[in-house]
């Protein structure tokens, strides 16, 4: 098979204003009887395009010796000329060992399989059109000057606006996996198991840079190598009890180690926006996206706890007292350390679907184990010095009492609520690390399927009612909305770098609403 491919995106928007209309009335109201509000705007998109050429082969001799190969030249118009063509080849084999003569007389096994794949995959990022070029843009606020001394004139000039970079190129993943496939006991069950390695080199990521550069936007850039290496076990039982009473159970465990591998000089850099430092360091030998900051060890019960040994300024009775990792004689940012892991050390999940003659049920359960996350929504609910107003019940029942310098309540894990709190709710610390596991039921349902024979009459074929929950109920020691972080729409300013600070929770809306459906199926 072979093939060719040609994709283009181009838009734009005009949008002008009016207002002081006469007459509300939908007949009446266009832009021209109304009072303009001045200025029209609008937007041009640079228009992209992605043009490739694919082939695959496919071969299979006597069903035992499996042969697949595929090969993509793509072309992205947004990378800069001489960086604009990947190719990307993989190859497949297999080889079903139950059609060997020597696997003829083992009747438990139905089918094995073993099989093992290599590929290489482009990723282009969906870049800005502009990516690798220095663009430059006018506004009144940022490039009018007053030249020549008038006093209420200005001229109109350019700033730049962004970066370019022209050194941007593909993003490549490169994947392997080996796996054993089976089906044993008379076709009751069915298993499968997949070693896999993922690495990714040229990270595509929009890189911060220090404020000499100036205040344009940052390019996209090639960044360093990620590695990701685990093991897929999935396993079905097709089971019956009954001439009227089967039923399926499928179980699986995926396994999940992130490496960074690759980074330039000095090998790591820091992101994921706060208000005070980055919550992530992604550096080489640690998981992508792990998080940094200070370790918290209690709170300093008096001033003079507070003042002696390794400290900070303003630190006292009712402060949290933080780990003096490095060893010298203050706490400040070298004493930052690793805090927690947002990756799993696996997931998993159980389906469960029963059939006795005219109903159905069917289970679906998904877990994650090990996960970190950073729950940043407490910055705004567990401390006194941020915002005024939709606090936590915590601040009033665990913030630390402080009375002629010593707290009161020794139990407390909170700060002393005061408005200046040092070194306190605005860094970042493991106080915001909780342990993201849990297990979910996210769908079950329970529906009857009325016979034939008793609806034909009236032109129906099949009539199935069901009531449906999903989103049932969470199992998990997280203090939060949803353990299951769904990466932020916009990370640190860009869509590209929602893979690099990942695990914190902003107070995104949660996805684990509990909804409730009956349903009525009809086949005519």
């Amino acid at each position: 098979m072979g093939g060719f491919e040609l994709k283009g995106y181009n838009g734009r928007t005009f949008t002008a204003y009016g207002q002081s209309y006469f007459n509300l009335d939908p007949n009446f109201v266009q832009l021209q009887y109304g009072t303009p509000v001045p200025v029209p705007t609008g937007t041009i998109w640079q228009p992209t395009g992605t043009e490739s050429y694919f082939g695959r082969v496919d071969y299979s001799f006597n069903d035992r010796y499996l042969l697949g190969a595929t090969i993509r030249r793509d072309g992205f118009s947004i990378f800069y000329p001489g960086k604009q063509w990947g190719t990307f080849p993989s190859v497949s084999l297999g080889w079903r060992l139950s059609e060997e003569d020597f696997m003829k007389d083992i009747s438990w096994i139905n089918n094995l399989k073993i099989r093992g794949s290599w590929g290489k995959a482009g990723n282009n990022g969906n870049i800005s059109g502009t990516n690798a070029y220095t663009t430059y843009a006018t506004g009144n606020g940022q490039s009018s000057y007053g030249i020549g001394g008038g006093e209420n004139t200005v001229t109109s000039g350019f700033y730049q606006s962004q970066l370019g970079n022209p050194n941007v190129t593909w993003e490549t993943d490169k994947i392997t996996n080996v796996g054993l496939d089976g089906t044993l006991f008379n076709n009751r069950w069915d298993f499968s198991v997949e070693w896999y390695k993922k690495a990714i080199s040229g990270l595509l990521f929009t890189l911060p840079l220090p404020s000499t550069v100036g205040g344009a936007a940052f390019p996209v850039v090639n960044v360093g190598d990620v590695q990701n290496t685990g093991l897929d076990i999935s396993t079905t039982y097709h089971g019956r009890i009954s001439h009227d009473l089967t039923f399926n159970i499928t179980a699986n465990v995926t396994t999940y180690k992130s490496r960074i591998t690759k980074i330039p000089s000095p090998g790591y850099f820091d992101y994921g926006a706060s208000r005070d430092l980055d919550i992530v360091r992604n550096q080489v030998g640690h998981p992508i996206s792990e998080f940094f900051g200070y370790k918290v060890l209690g709170i300093y019960q008096t001033d003079a706890d507070a003042a002696k040994g390794p400290t900070y300024s303003g630190a006292k009775a009712g402060s949290f007292e933080y780990a003096n990792s490095n060893g010298d004689s203050v706490i400040d940012a070298n004493d930052r350390t690793w805090l927690g892991n947002p990756n799993p050390n696996f997931t998993y999940g159980l389906n469960l679907n029963a059939a006795y003659k005219g109903f159905d049920l069917t289970l679906v359960f998904y877990g994650s184990q090990g996960n970190k996350v950073f729950n940043y929504v407490k910055y705004w609910t567990d401390f006194y010095s941020t915002f005024q107003g939709g606090k936590n019940l915590d601040l009033l029942n665990k913030s630390a009492r402080v009375t002629n310098g010593a707290v009161t309540n020794p139990g407390a894990t909170l700060p002393a609520a005061s408005f200046s709190q040092a070194l306190g709710s605005s860094t970042v610390s493991s106080f915001y690390v909780e342990n993201g596991s849990f297990l979910k039921c996210r769908v079950v349902q329970l529906g009857y399927t009325i016979t034939p024979d008793a609806i034909k009459k009236v032109g129906i074929d099949k009539l199935h009612f069901y009531i449906q929950a999903t989103n049932l109920f969470t199992v998990t020691k997280y203090s939060g909305l949803d353990p299951e972080i769904i990466p932020s729409l916009n990370v640190n300013g860009s869509t590209t770098n929602q893979n690099a600070a990942f695990g914190i929770d902003y107070g995104e809306y949660p996805a684990n609403q509990r909804v409730f459906i009956l349903g009525v199926n009809l086949s005519f």
